[in-house]
């Protein structure tokens, strides 16, 4: 566009409209496929891509895990939780599912929990689980999450941030009262299990 400007300052030639355009799309198109940057998984930037003929340069695709649900044993009820924070601190939520052995449906919980850290959220699911549990008379209760940070903070108190510090000594009294196992669920049950 500059050279458009140019020629017509300098040498009063005019460029026509159909010529400038073919211009910019040359140049972006030049500028686009020179480039070693990726690009989004983006259906609506895919045809515009496309317009310019640039070669598009997905993403590497994300690591594949596969993860086996595992029912708990007879007489446990397993609760597998956990909690999503799109940013550090940013609007968060958490959610919990409890099934017995045959893994049948017992109940559910979701929490909007306002703004927090993605270790808020997840210690949140953790705790809500409990107290659930425990409001419920259940005496055996298998928590499954996949942040290994609430694993640790079960060993620990001082990851544990001291917004829900009380709220997380009280879980723990009432973790006192029954048998609970702590485990990760990327994880081979045997090797992460805490038995409080």
């Amino acid at each position: 566009m500059q050279d458009c400007r140019n020629q017509l300052r300098w040498h009063d030639k005019r460029i026509l409209w159909q010529a400038a355009i073919d211009l910019i799309a040359a140049n972006v198109s030049l500028s686009g496929n020179m480039t070693k940057k990726l690009s989004y998984n983006s259906i609506f930037e895919f045809p515009i891509l496309k317009s310019f003929n640039i070669r598009i340069h997905p993403p590497k695709p994300p690591d594949i895990r596969e993860v086996i649900w595992h029912p708990s044993t007879p007489n446990w009820i397993k609760c597998n939780t956990d909690g999503e924070a799109a940013g550090t601190p940013s609007e968060a939520a958490c959610g919990g599912l409890f099934r017995n052995q045959e893994a049948l449906y017992i109940g559910c919980f979701a929490h909007n929990l306002g703004t927090g850290t993605s270790l808020f959220v997840e210690l949140s699911g953790a705790m809500q689980a409990i107290e659930i549990a425990h409001n419920k008379a259940l005496s055996q209760l298998w928590l499954e999450t996949n942040s290994m940070l609430v694993i640790q903070a079960f060993n620990s108190i001082s990851i544990v941030p001291w917004r829900v510090r009380n709220r997380w000594d009280n879980c723990m009294l009432l973790a006192g009262n029954m048998n609970l196992l702590v485990t990760h669920i990327f994880r081979e049950r045997n090797c992460c299990a805490d038995k409080l």
